[in-house]
């Protein structure tokens, strides 16, 4: 039996709690007016808390105390009591992922311990030390499935397109004890350590491993121990250092790998969407091109000895291919020696129950269950005939909320900040379908895709117009190639490449709706073409030297990025046509749109420049600072844009901006933006910041009415000026 049929057996076994049925009530006509008169979104409040507890969670929904737990469940008795419990329904998704996160610095750490992590070898060999299957079954519950490498077992690139290589890998890699210690102890050996009386010494003293432990991440914390006892085995002395996420992650993301604060680290993961492209993901997980935490950003050298895999890591990443056949080369190379060089060992696909109420309908993604791009879009209530009920309150709990700072260009990557940040208060110009993972037009009217012809590229949205092109595609020269950071200026393509023609492998035109630029703001303020340059401009800056905003753990990614990218171009401004060109490009039509929707960040979080101005000019001040790498770099505070210290700094900034009407890369933005725009931003702001206390505007269905970062709590408000209808995408939740 496959994988994906497994997990689709266990969703067969699984039939909701309640399915409303019979012909509904007849409505008032009244009634039926005003619901049609209502816009996203229906509730009028959205309270999040922390929850670690599962079963507590559970218990809370069936008494009514919450409605949505936006986690996926998966201890096998919970999930029982889950289905005999008929106040409460549920989505399954297949999105979360466990694994052991393995410190390469070394061979000595700054103090002057030993790591034996530091040896890729040693790396390697942990993936024969451990029992795939064992966890899954002893501390899963057979929740889940065994995995060997980065790929989903459940989606695309591992159940459809390799399962066979998935297959050798597996077989190569099964469970083999001996090996495992044999390889270990040649390393140890050649790395200068030498087992005393059945323990590993080095230097003369005992090799201590610290394990970091997560407290509240299945399989963790019984597989980690699990993990530590195969370790102790070998001569290994352990300390555990069990944690919850909340006090691990800062170690984790933030501590430089040359500290040693931990050898292995208890990680997971979550893909928020379905993954129909993995061979993305190998960047963000093998190299310092993505990430911006020191773990990752410290695999520049070990990657010099895994040539093929930075090669194939890029190359996946950015569609550097042109067929099918040669995509599989590449996923070959990369899946054989991401494994040799295993900076991370993935270790099992998690199946998780996320639970609701029956009267509550919201969206759940197949990979990221509730915490799904699109739950700000449909959650809503029913009333007591089944019908979209208008106004209350929703309580929603998950396992950690508010676990890092807020902000805009590099805060929280944790997925239930996001829940917040990236998807309740941002827009998006297109919406991710949760079913399939292809997207939907949002803010974007309709958008023209032009690919080379011999490019393996399908469509199945028909907003979306595919066109294989037999010439090449030329890439014209005033469009903008790169920028200035020193002078504060487009660089032309011609400028650029100092070519007589210059061609793309992807041509992407999006049209906007004709009232974009009416969209509203949480300020009161609008829309507006400077709102799309600045996030244009943000692409750039943060990875140039010259600007006073760089920052060097995202310059990797920027400059990868940049590497493909070709040009973008302003076609019109009314209705709002934009172009782009690319040899960056996918298997999907939809996601060889490019629409340049205002947003920044890992996350690409929605941004405007005036709330971006107060954290611009802070981070070149040296005050407060954007990413948590820059604010380890620099001994300062990682900026928050909605509590603490940061706000202070924030508010300076911002009072000073104010005064001066200041008008950021205004050789540039100053096209675009009026002085008349640039005081009414600045008053909206000022107005917006006395009355909420910080300072992420957004322009998504609620907005941040308040944030206790004491308390684990943060309460969302519904934004009333939201234009859409309540029930656009309601058929997300069929």
């Amino acid at each position: 039996m496959s994988r994906k049929s497994l997990l689709f057996l266990l969703a067969l076994m699984v039939i909701p709690a309640l399915l409303f049925t019979g012909c509904p009530a007849e409505d008032d006509p009244e009634d039926e007016v005003a619901l049609e008169d209502q816009t996203l979104p229906l509730v009028d409040e959205v309270i999040l808390e922390r929850e670690e507890s599962e079963g507590a969670a559970v218990e809370r929904l069936s008494e009514g105390e919450l409605d949505i737990y936006a986690h996926g469940i998966e201890d096998p008795d919970l999930y029982e009591q889950i289905l005999d419990d008929e106040e409460i329904q549920y989505e399954l998704n297949y999105g979360s992922y466990s694994e052991l996160a393995l410190n390469h610095w070394g061979p000595t750490f700054e103090d002057g311990r030993f790591n034996p992590f530091y040896s890729a070898e040693i790396r390697e060999a942990v993936n024969w030390l451990i029992d795939r299957d064992y966890i899954v079954d002893e501390y899963l519950g057979g929740m889940g499935l065994p995995r060997y490498t980065m790929l989903s077992s459940a989606f695309p690139d591992a159940e459809e397109r390799y399962p066979d290589l998935v297959g050798e890998i597996e077989d190569y890699y099964a469970q083999d004890t001996d090996r495992a210690e044999e390889v270990i102890t040649e390393e140890m050996e050649d790395l200068g350590a030498e087992k005393v009386d059945g323990t590993w010494h080095y230097e003369g003293d005992p090799v201590e491993l610290t394990f970091l432990i997560r407290s509240d991440l299945d399989p963790y914390p019984e597989a980690g121990h699990y993990v530590a006892d195969l370790f102790e085995d070998l001569g290994f002395e352990i300390v555990r250092d069990e944690r919850t996420g909340d006090d691990a992650s800062p170690i984790y993301t933030g501590a430089h790998p040359s500290e040693g604060e931990f050898h292995l680290y208890t990680g997971g993961w979550v893909s928020t969407t379905i993954p129909r492209d993995q061979g993305r993901t190998f960047e963000q997980m093998y190299t310092h091109r993505v990430m911006p935490w020191p773990i990752f950003d410290t695999l520049d050298e070990p990657l010099e000895e895994f040539p093929e895999l930075d090669e194939a890591s890029r190359r996946l990443g950015h569609g550097e291919f042109t067929t099918m056949e040669e995509r599989r080369e590449l996923f070959e190379t990369m899946l054989w020696q991401a494994n040799e060089f295993s900076p991370r060992i993935f270790v099992c696909d998690v199946a998780g129950a996320n639970p609701y109420r029956t009267d509550v309908e919201v969206a759940a993604d197949e990979a990221g269950g509730i915490v799904d791009p699109a739950w700000p879009y449909t959650a809503h209530k029913l009333d007591e005939d089944g019908e979209p009920q208008v106004g209350g309150t929703l309580n929603v709990a998950m396992p950690n909320v508010y676990a890092d700072p807020f902000n805009p260009v590099e805060g929280s990557a944790f997925v239930y900040d996001n829940f917040v940040t990236n998807r309740a208060i941002g827009d998006w110009g297109q919406l991710r379908d949760p079913d399939d993972g292809l997207d939907w037009p949002l803010r974007v009217e309709e958008a023209e895709v032009y690919v080379d012809e011999d490019l393996p590229v399908e469509r199945d949205r028909d907003w979306v117009e595919l066109n294989f092109e037999e010439d090449e595609i030329e890439v014209p020269g005033d469009a903008w190639a790169d920028w200035d950071a020193e002078a504060q200026e487009w660089i032309t393509v011609d400028e650029r490449f100092e070519e007589e023609e210059v061609t793309a492998l992807r041509k992407s035109v999006v049209t906007y709706e004709d009232d974009i630029f009416d969209h509203p703001l949480h300020d009161g303020s609008t829309l507006s073409m400077g709102d799309f340059i600045m996030s244009m401009i943000m692409q750039f800056e943060r990875g140039k030297e010259a600007s006073e905003i760089f920052d060097t753990a995202y310059q990797g990614e920027f400059e990868a990025w940049l590497n493909n990218f070709r040009g973008m171009r302003i076609v019109s401004e009314d209705p709002l046509v934009i172009e782009h060109y690319s040899d960056d490009w996918y298997l999907d039509a939809e996601w060889n749109v490019t629409d340049w929707w205002p947003d920044h960040g890992t996350y690409d979080w929605s941004i405007f420049w005036h709330m971006l101005v107060p954290g611009i000019k802070a981070d070149a001040a040296g005050d407060v600072v954007f990413s948590e790498s820059k604010s380890d770099e620099l001994g300062v505070e990682w900026m928050s844009y909605t509590s603490g210290e940061s706000l202070d700094y924030l508010e300076e900034h911002f009072e000073e901006a104010a005064e001066d009407n200041y008008i950021p890369y205004e050789g540039v933005l100053g096209e675009y933006i009026s002085e008349e725009e640039a005081e009414e931003r600045y008053n909206n702001l000022q107005e917006f910041y006395e009355e909420r206390e910080h300072f992420w505007v957004g322009a998504g269905p609620y907005y941040i009415k308040d944030v206790h970062p004491v308390e684990d709590m943060v309460h969302l408000k519904a934004f009333d000026e939201y234009p859409d209808p309540y029930d656009r995408w309601f058929f997300m939740t069929e």
